[in-house]
């Protein structure tokens, strides 16, 4: 089913995959059913995707149509070929687009495993891509990134991201694909991506890629008085380090993690913990919430 979930991903423009971005930690921490919309309203789309207000409203109305029109196939449990949609219904509200999927894919937004490139990445990276090849290169670089380079015939490459006939011509590959999105994702995201020419005679039959992982930068925890009592959520160095381990493993924040590890992202939550102004409104609002809901903290 996977496999053919992703190749259903590499026909889907840009916006179409963000929309299953971002539904995704919706139905996963609300455990949605087909009964439930998934709001994802144009104010969110906008932010989380870098766009601007007045137009993030007809990208998601173009977006949820081009969905609605799309289908893959699997094999259920007694081996029978299933032809499922992608979406059973969009509502279009005055602030967003409600949607309800099918149970199949609902299953595929809520669930981490290694195959999945849009449950597996942080949310917050893929939304920074913007051109339209660039979360598929990103996801073969991710799985070479441990041998650091990997090589893929032109048709290969071709194939994997589903590109038209126009770009054939090794010019238009290169300007219109190649070169855009690698600079985009060495911009933008933990890696540094480039490639280079692998010839047969003269002939360009392919490219080699080259993944770095970038310098992780380095968290440093304030000194503080390990005695000292923070005056707005009344907690002292010792409760900060308990709950912020706690908070670091909670899967309903996982989609707040940038971080390579738990203790990295328990520092950033302790960070928080100390001071709540120190990041937007709605992040400080869902680390208290899970601290008052998922700990034994007493205010």
């Amino acid at each position: 089913m996977q496999n053919n979930v992703q190749e259903c991903f590499k026909s889907m423009n840009i916006d179409e995959k963000r929309m299953l971005i971002l539904a995704s930690p919706i139905a996963r921490t609300t455990d949605a059913t087909e009964k439930d919309r998934i709001m994802i309203t144009a104010e969110e789309f906008a932010r989380e995707c870098g766009i601007k207000t007045h137009s993030a409203y007809t990208q998601l109305e173009l977006a949820s149509k081009n969905l609605l029109k799309r289908n893959f196939s699997y094999n259920n449990e007694r081996g029978k070929k299933v032809l499922s949609n992608w979406v059973i219904d969009c509502t279009y509200e005055d602030g967003g687009i409600a949607i309800r999927f099918p149970e199949i894919v609902l299953l595929m937004l809520k669930e981490f495993d290694k195959l999945n490139p849009y449950t597996k990445y942080k949310k917050d990276i893929v939304l920074s891509l913007k051109k339209d090849y660039s979360f598929d290169l990103y996801h073969l670089a991710k799985k070479h990134q441990a041998m650091g380079q990997f090589e893929m015939s032109l048709e290969h490459i071709k194939n994997e991201l589903g590109l038209p006939k126009s770009y054939d011509k090794l010019c238009n590959l290169k300007d219109r694909v190649m070169k855009p999105s690698l600079n985009e994702i060495t911009t933008n995201t933990d890696i540094e991506l480039t490639y280079e020419n692998v010839k047969k005679g003269r002939s360009v039959v392919g490219f080699k890629f080259i993944v770095k992982e970038k310098p992780k930068p380095k968290l440093i925890a304030p000194q503080r008085d390990q005695r000292t009592i923070d005056m707005f959520c009344n907690l002292s160095d010792a409760q900060i380090n308990k709950y912020s381990t706690i908070l670091s493993k909670l899967s309903e924040l996982s989609d707040l993690s940038n971080f390579p590890d738990y203790p990295t992202f328990a520092l950033w939550i302790s960070g928080i913990l100390r001071d709540p102004k120190s990041v937007r409104e709605e992040t400080t609002k869902r680390i208290f919430k899970a601290l008052h809901s998922k700990t034994d903290f007493k205010p």
